[in-house]
């Protein structure tokens, strides 16, 4: 008889983020259940699911009963705000956090695992497109906590590198949908593109409003984001006078065979970076516990740190300095009512958390005065 090993869900399915909360456990549950019906392993996880509505507090407390239970690795959190808020009871009770959705950077716990990406796997390549394509006049709005205050702060850093100007910084609460003022600040003086760092509903209504303001000013204008994923999609509807671009280490378009796959076997979801981060995650921590055969946290740590793991997202290797892994790097654009890649980082892309050692200057040579042709008669 198999042995049972209790783990915990940990993720918001009502609330603002809710649809990207509910991705990420909708793939957290269908590893589970491929784990459990595997022979491959001599254990049956067993989940517990704590919904924290959205609200702050109950991450604290979901993780505070689920440490209480017994349980050492939880899988979820969306916000950076909730990932802080329990990375004092991880410590204190040497427990691990699988985190699969981006981030600001500027953090490594040793009680924590990053498969989501942070700025230099996701943001810095967007800007880097963004420039290039649109030009350099940004416009930057955020939902008001870590994740926007610091993604901006990173944005116009490499817009003023490149030799660009970012026209206007806004900020909302978290939730926040009275959104008039803002879309009125992006129409009165249009950017090259927007970067757009609200979080769920907040940016649902800005991106419906700036859709309908567009179309009364005869815009169309790029709007960039590191954060917005499929399961968003059925939110967002038909956008027809913005080109919506993201940003990601997985799309559908990615891998369709293992969309494929998922579909014969779970039936048909939205398989999006969320829901393959989570799906990853509770596959590999299954393959350490196999081969470590005890779920101890620095146990099955330093097993990831020292064998490099397969999975829908590529080959990860989890940084012993940093607990992040290399990941690919996708950026998509929506057209019709899907995400279309339209550029891929040709390697997996190290995780660079503090930003030490990615070099900026390339964004340098974008500041250098384009040559024109003088016609002399």
């Amino acid at each position: 008889m198999r042995r049972t090993v209790d783990i915990g869900f940990l993720f918001s399915t009502d609330g603002t983020y809710r649809h990207m909360g509910r991705n990420g456990l909708l793939g957290a549950q269908h590893a589970l259940a491929e784990v459990n019906a595997s022979g491959a392993f001599d254990f049956v996880l067993r989940a517990t699911h704590v919904n924290p509505q959205g609200v702050l507090q109950g991450y604290g407390e979901g993780a505070a009963r689920l440490i209480e239970q017994g349980v050492r690795h939880i899988f979820g959190t969306t916000t950076s705000a909730s990932r802080k808020e329990i990375i004092p009871d991880l410590e204190q009770h040497a427990s691990t956090l699988w985190y699969a959705c981006p981030y600001e950077g500027y953090e490594s716990s040793e009680n924590v695992l990053y498969f989501g990406g942070c700025p230099n796997q996701t943001l810095i390549p967007l800007l880097r497109f963004a420039l290039a394509t649109f030009g350099k006049r940004a416009l930057l709005v955020g939902s008001n906590y870590v994740w926007g205050w610091e993604s901006n702060r990173i944005a116009r850093e490499v817009i003023t590198l490149a030799g660009g100007e970012v026209l206007k910084e806004k900020y909302m609460h978290l939730g926040a949908t009275q959104v008039a003022e803002l879309v009125q600040a992006v129409v009165s003086e249009p950017p090259a593109f927007v970067l757009n760092n609200l979080v769920g509903d907040s940016s649902y209504a800005f991106l419906h409003q700036l859709d309908a303001a567009c179309q009364v000013g005869g815009l169309q204008l790029p709007v960039l984001s590191s954060n917005l994923a499929e399961a968003e999609l059925t939110e967002l509807g038909s956008l027809q006078n913005l080109r919506m671009l993201a940003c990601g280490p997985f799309f559908e378009a990615a891998d369709p065979a293992f969309c494929q796959r998922q579909t014969e076997r779970h039936g048909r979801h939205v398989y999006s970076h969320l829901y393959a981060g989570s799906y990853s995650a509770v596959h590999l921590f299954a393959r350490a516990l196999q081969q470590c055969g005890d779920d101890d946290s620095a146990t099955i740590c330093a097993y990831l740190h020292q064998h490099p793991q397969q999975s829908v997202l590529g080959e990860l290797r989890v940084s012993p300095r940093n607990n992040h892994s290399s990941l690919a790097c996708h950026i998509a654009e929506l057209q019709n009512g899907r995400f279309v890649i339209v550029h891929s980082e040709p390697q997996a892309v190290p995780a660079d958390p503090y930003m030490t050692a990615t070099d900026l200057t390339e964004f340098r040579q974008l500041s250098a005065p384009t040559p024109r042709l003088r016609i002399v008669k």
